[in-house]
């Protein structure tokens, strides 16, 4: 997960780097109404309603909303030797408060969630899990292939997460540009607890020249710096947790941020059940499984630089709807 903004489309960050991306500057528009708004908006976002029709069937079947977040693995090209691909970031989080608002006008409370993502910027995974996670009261998520480092995030905003053969989520470490490159920040923690282990029982002038040297390229600064971040999201995780329901949420989200070697770990479903995670096997949801698969194949290939943000809503009962008109009247009334 990255420590940086994706601000609108211009920093996009791909294949453990970061780049800038050339765009040509958009023709100004104004309003002259405010119901423009919504149309305005929907330029610079993508989330769609769902038309298919399997889909659909599926939402009303069930009675919930069915949610796909779906970085697409077809990077656009944007000069002769880069290509852009998506990476969670500001239009992602206009694009799921746009969802949020159709669900609560149409007052739905409990969804699937489809999640195929391999990350982005930290305070925008956040704000998307803790948005999605505060308005609906119950969540299951699917991950049919991979939902890595902010994707993770997203993932566990479920109540129950489905998983299957292929699945995988990662850690949560914050990932740090230094040197022009990519690196965990928690492995200053692991550096640290290595090097305190060299000086125990020697000390420093007693210790080989390499270590010593070592040691000495330690920066305070940087260490507690680092240090801030990485506490920073252990809170998140432990917050998205506790609002999912998990009774451990502290110990799950410390594993999750500072205990894998790597930020690329394939964290399996065995493997997340052993963190604690709340996985389903995919046998319990087979037909919904298929179903999921299926819209994740209708997206994954497409040539985007956002997520495809996509959903289909249940239609309303008789009785759903008498409620609603009352609800209405009553409101009005006041």
């Amino acid at each position: 997960m990255w420590y940086n903004y994706n601000v609108a489309l211009q920093m996009v960050c791909y294949g453990g780097g970061m780049m800038r991306q050339k765009t040509s500057p958009r023709p100004t528009r104004t309003i002259s109404k405010p119901e423009e708004i919504p149309e305005l908006l929907s330029e610079v976002i993508n989330t769609r309603l769902e038309e298919d029709e399997v889909i659909c069937a599926l939402a009303n079947e069930q009675n919930v909303a069915l949610i796909a977040f779906i970085a697409p693995y077809v990077g656009v090209r944007i000069s002769p030797i880069e290509e852009a691909r998506a990476s969670i970031g500001l239009p992602d989080e206009f694009g799921m408060e746009a969802l949020v608002r159709e669900l609560e006008a149409a007052k739905i409370r409990k969804a699937y969630l489809l999640v195929n993502s391999l990350g982005g910027a930290m305070a925008s995974s956040y704000k998307i899990a803790r948005a999605v996670r505060i308005y609906l009261e119950e969540i299951i998520t699917f991950v049919p292939h991979i939902a890595a480092s902010g994707g993770t995030l997203l993932a566990l905003t479920g109540n129950e997460i489905v998983m299957g053969p292929m699945s995988h989520i990662t850690p949560l470490d914050v990932q740090i540009r230094y040197k022009e490159t990519m690196v965990s920040a928690s492995s200053f923690m692991h550096f640290f607890t290595r090097v305190s282990g060299w000086f125990e029982k020697v000390t420093p002038e007693e210790a080989p020249y390499p270590r010593r040297a070592l040691a000495d390229k330690l920066d305070p600064l940087i260490m507690e710096g680092w240090s801030g971040l990485t506490t920073t999201m252990s809170d998140y995780v432990e917050e998205i947790l506790d609002l999912a329901g998990y009774e451990e949420s502290a110990k799950i989200a410390r594993r999750l941020v500072i205990g894998f070697p790597s930020h690329d770990y394939v964290i399996t479903p065995e493997k997340a059940e052993d963190i604690g995670l709340n996985v389903k096997p995919l046998s319990d949801f087979q037909r919904i499984w298929d179903v999921m698969r299926y819209w994740l194949s209708k997206y994954i290939f497409e040539q985007e630089i956002m997520h495809c943000i996509r959903y289909a809503l249940p239609k309303p009962t008789s009785q759903a709807r008498q409620l609603s008109e009352k609800e209405t009247n009553d409101e009005e009334k006041e």
